[in-house]
């Protein structure tokens, strides 16, 4: 049996003093604070507490605002239950040491950080919400405070590092598992590293690796998943090709069991890739493969290739099979389904 868990909770220098007192002026009154009166108490114009108020909207707290009567704070930002993790994964090698932000800029940046400290395997960093937060190819992964599961794992694994890359699959099938176990809504995953639920997507994995050729040092497993967002709460632009847990379930998930279930998923999975091989990451791949037997567009340096998927080989390469049954590999790029 492991030792008790260890979680820091970090309170976030991001948020201002003055956001900070806005909050508390509006948590100790059960009705409306007028706009005047914070603007009295903080010193600053009634603009200046609008903008206030506007930002905090972004991080998740619900704040009414109405004319000629104020502000009135509905509902606070729903926090992960962090006992509920550590009880779920307390003899979980993933469940030994977490760090607990309000806000941070990117866990995975944090997880880095850590990982060039020395911190040990099994490290979670975890946020509430992030001011950096990215995706594959530096794109900005945004998510409503409170809504997502936002959380980097640090893994020591003795792999080459050239089978580094497939751990990607790995924290993939991971989570597409946990998810369907508690949700009951069927994931897919679309190559290399995207989760998807009712053909859009829902969640995506970011993956960092550091060490020699024949040795790999340290790997960061990022995971972002969109858990209770609402609808309007998506970027306007995202809303066609984004899509919460909540928005196909009809109801709200468990965050802290979800991230614990992930946690578990992944162990077990990286267990059995470290010591034997990833055939139970691609088999779990394959079986949940988006793209399969649809045309696809693969974006590369030399431009785009269209293709039908067919799937992945043995390294985690695409399979596209070009006119004349030619069949291409990919080892990186851009898909996206092609619009025939």
């Amino acid at each position: 049996m492991h030792a008790t868990a260890s979680v820091v909770y970090v309170q976030s220098g991001l948020m201002s003093q003055r956001k900070r007192t806005v909050i508390d002026m509006l948590r100790s009154s059960p009705g409306f604070v007028s706009g005047e009166r914070i603007s009295a108490t903080l010193g600053i114009s009634r603009n200046a507490v609008h903008k206030h108020v506007k930002s905090l909207r972004a991080r998740g707290y619900h704040i009414v605002g109405v004319s000629r009567r104020g502000y009135k704070l509905e509902e606070e930002p729903c926090t992960l239950v962090m006992p509920v993790v550590t009880e779920m994964t307390r003899h979980s090698l993933l469940g030994r040491s977490f760090r607990y932000y309000d806000e941070i800029e990117s866990t995975n940046l944090e997880a880095r950080t850590l990982a060039v400290d020395g911190a040990p395997e099994g490290t979670v960093v975890i946020a509430e919400s992030q001011t950096g937060g990215r995706g594959r190819l530096g794109r900005r992964w945004i998510s409503p405070a409170g809504k997502g599961l936002l959380f980097s794992t640090l893994l020591r694994p003795a792999i080459p590092m050239a089978d580094a890359h497939l751990l990607t699959l790995v924290a993939a099938v991971a989570s597409a598992e946990a998810i369907e176990e508690q949700s009951g809504v069927g994931v897919a995953i679309k190559w290399p590293n995207d989760l998807y639920v009712a053909d859009r997507k829902v969640g995506g994995i970011l993956l960092e690796v550091s060490g020699e050729q024949d040795e790999v040092d340290w790997v960061v497993v990022g995971v972002g998943i969109n858990v209770n967002t609402d609808y309007t709460e998506l970027p306007v632009a995202l809303r066609r090709g984004a899509v919460s847990l909540k928005m196909v379930n009809g109801a709200a998930i468990d965050r802290s069991e979800l991230l614990a279930r992930i946690l578990l998923a992944l162990e077990g999975h990286y267990v059995e890739a470290v010591r034997n091989g990833f055939d139970r990451a691609l088999a779990g791949f394959r079986a949940r493969d988006y793209l399969r037997a649809r045309t696809i567009s693969v974006q590369t340096r030399e431009g785009s290739v269209v293709g039908e998927a067919s799937g992945i080989d043995e390294r985690g390469a695409l399979l596209v099979q070009l006119p004349h049954r030619h069949v291409r590999r990919f080892h990186a790029g851009d898909v996206s389904l092609h619009a025939s």
